[in-house]
């Protein structure tokens, strides 16, 4: 009788065993939507590395792209549910700041990807992306760089969404760049909400308008793909050069197939698996940094090939 009783004890520790490995971290992730192909790669990177080291990845973003208040409420069923980690890609730097306030109050830890919450302090334990002004100025200059040393440049901007910080530094990032070449004519800027319907539509308005159009800088490679086709339906494509922002698979593409002339690394896909690293990092009480860096790189028809291979590898 002894010897079962103790056989039994040394079951019941070996399946508390099991238990304790197969536990899971529940996560929340909160996108800028869930139907751009940028945001997919993300996703699904963050949801892979979830399975792999034990942490429950389940996505609520918004349905319509760049809804704030959708993300909002996200956050706030985040809470309710007590998730053990939030992870997202605010829409409104600002405006999310009261959500991730509740979030810490309720001891939920945050971190932010892709696009940092204004002022981020102890709301938020880390921030993993790219340096977004870094990345502006660095498209910029290699963009201008392609033309003659004494030729004008008239540019238009293809803007994204400036109460979003990645907007905003992205701008700084090429203002920057701006007011180190003066061969570049600034003729307009206007946001598209980082949409390829928009942008095709806000290109098309800007065909129409200026006669004189050298450069189109577009802050993501949904708005460049869109204000390529806006350009090409003009019959105007040989007149202009065009950037995205992003490092996509289909922007990456565009660059080889020569639509685009070059868009900036962001990773997606390692933003969403290193975000997951972090949180499983700091929910076992290591340490984390505070601005975890991924890509950086200016995507060119020289290593576009390369970075889409291991993208879709």
């Amino acid at each position: 009788m002894k010897k079962i009783l103790v056989l039994f004890v040394a079951v019941l520790f070996l399946l508390s065993g099991v238990s304790a490995c197969a536990e899971e971290y529940e996560v929340t992730l909160i996108l800028k939507d869930n139907t751009s192909a940028g945001w997919r790669y993300l996703a699904s990177a963050a949801i892979a590395m979830g399975e792999e080291i034990g942490v429950k990845v389940t996505e609520n973003s918004p349905l319509e792209t760049q809804d704030a208040d959708q993300q909002y409420n996200a956050v706030l069923d985040a809470i309710e549910k007590e998730v053990d980690a939030i992870c997202i890609a605010p829409v409104d730097s600002a405006g999310i700041v009261p959500a991730l306030t509740k979030a810490y109050e309720a001891g939920i830890p945050v971190f932010t990807t892709n696009t940092r919450a204004f002022n981020e302090g102890d709301e938020v334990i880390s921030f993993v992306g790219v340096g977004n002004e870094q990345g502006g100025y660095d498209i910029a200059k290699y963009m201008f760089a392609q033309f003659p040393e004494d030729e004008t440049i008239n540019l238009i901007i293809i803007d994204g969404n400036r109460t979003g910080q990645t907007t905003l530094d992205r701008i700084a990032g090429i203002e920057r760049a701006i007011a180190e070449d003066g061969r570049v004519n600034l003729l307009d800027s206007q946001e598209a909400k980082f949409s390829r319907a928009q942008a095709q539509e806000t290109m098309e308005n800007f065909l129409v308008k200026y006669d004189d159009i050298d450069l189109v800088i577009a802050l993501n490679d949904e708005m460049a793909i869109g204000s390529y086709n806006a350009i090409v339906a003009a019959g105007r494509v040989e007149e202009m050069l065009i950037s995205g922002f992003d490092g996509t698979p289909e922007g990456l593409q565009a660059v080889l197939d020569g639509q685009i002339s070059a868009s900036l690394n962001q990773s997606l896909p390692g933003q969403g698996s290193e975000v997951i690293k972090a949180v499983k990092t700091y929910l076992d009480g290591g340490e984390v940094e505070e601005w975890i860096v991924v890509g950086g790189e200016v995507c060119t028809p020289e290593n576009a090939g390369e970075l889409l291979t291991k993208l879709i590898k």
